[in-house]
C-alpha cells in the first residue's frame, strides 16, 4: 500500500468516521420525524404570529367602537345643528336613542372586552324612551358582581327617585351604601339625604348633609350639603370644621 495512503479497513475503524456513519444513520432514519418537528413548530409559530396580529386588530376595533359610542353619549343637541359639529342631534330623544343603539352594538360585537359596562351605557340612555327596558337592564346588571353593578345601583336609584318612587330610591341607595365599590360614599349619602328631605325626614336628611359638608367642604358635594344643612338646621352649620384656606399659589399650579 502507497505510503499515507489510509485503508478502507482503516478509514472504518477511525473513531470520527464511526461517529459520522452512526451520527447520519441516526438523521436518516429519524429525518422524517425531524421534518414533521420543524413543520409543526413552523406552524405553531405562524398561528401564535396570526393569533397576535388578529387580537390586537381586534382590540383597535373594540376600542374605536366603544369610543364612538362614547362620542355620540356626548354629542351636543341643538336645532338647527351647527355645520361645525362633528357629532349633533336635534333633539334629546334622537340622541339617547342613537346612543343606545352605539353601545348595545358594542356588547354584542365585544362582549368579552365591554360586555357589561356597553350594557350599562345603553341602558342609562334607554330609560331616556324605553323607561322598563332600561331599567331592566340595570336591574340585571345590578345583581351581578362587575365592575360596573355598583354604578347600575346608582343609576337605579336615581331613576327610582326621578320617577317619584321614594321608598325603591331608598333601600336601593342604602344598598349601594353597604357595599360602595368605586362609588363615592358621600354621593351615596348626598343622595339618600335629598330622598329623606323630600319624605319630610328632616332629621335623617340633616344628618347626613352635615356629614357630607364636614368631610368634604371645599368640594361641589360638600356645597350642596352646606346650603341644604342651612335650609334643614342652620344651627348645625357653626359647628362644622372651617374650610381648608386656599393656598395663594393653588392657581398656578
Amino acid at each position: 500500500m502507497a505510503k499515507g495512503r489510509i485503508s478502507a479497513q482503516e478509514l472504518k475503524r477511525d473513531p470520527l468516521m464511526e461517529q459520522y456513519l452512526t451520527t447520519r444513520g441516526w438523521v436518516k432514519d429519524r429525518s422524517r420525524k425531524l421534518l414533521t418537528g420543524l413543520i409543526v413548530v413552523a406552524v405553531i409559530s405562524a398561528a401564535v404570529v396570526i393569533y397576535w396580529m388578529i387580537s390586537s386588530r381586534r382590540d383597535r376595533s373594540a376600542a374605536e367602537e366603544l369610543s364612538q359610542a362614547f362620542k355620540i353619549s356626548d354629542a351636543i343637541v341643538a336645532n338647527p345643528i351647527p355645520a361645525t359639529a362633528d357629532i349633533a342631534f336635534a333633539t334629546e330623544e334622537e340622541k339617547h336613542r342613537r346612543a343606545a343603539e352605539a353601545f348595545e352594538k358594542a356588547a354584542r360585537d365585544y362582549p368579552s372586552y365591554y360586555g357589561d359596562l356597553a350594557r350599562y351605557q345603553a341602558a342609562v340612555h334607554q330609560l331616556y324612551f324605553d323607561a322598563a327596558k332600561g331599567e331592566a337592564t340595570l336591574k340585571e346588571i345590578a345583581a351581578k358582581d362587575s365592575a360596573v353593578s355598583q354604578q347600575a345601583k346608582l343609576a337605579l336609584g336615581e331613576h327610582y327617585e326621578a320617577k317619584g318612587k321614594l321608598d325603591d330610591a331608598v333601600a336601593q341607595y342604602q344598598q349601594l351604601k353597604a357595599k360602595p365599590g368605586e362609588v363615592p360614599p358621600l354621593l351615596i349619602d348626598l343622595n339618600l339625604a335629598r330622598v329623606y328631605e323630600v319624605q319630610g325626614k328632616t332629621k335623617e336628611a340633616a344628618d347626613l348633609y352635615f356629614n357630607v359638608a364636614k368631610e368634604s367642604r371645599s368640594s361641589s358635594m360638600g356645597t350642596i350639603a352646606m346650603t341644604r344643612l342651612t335650609v334643614l338646621d342652620p344651627a348645625r352649620v357653626d359647628q362644622l370644621p372651617p374650610p381648608e384656606p386656599t393656598s395663594p399659589l393653588s392657581g398656578l399650579r
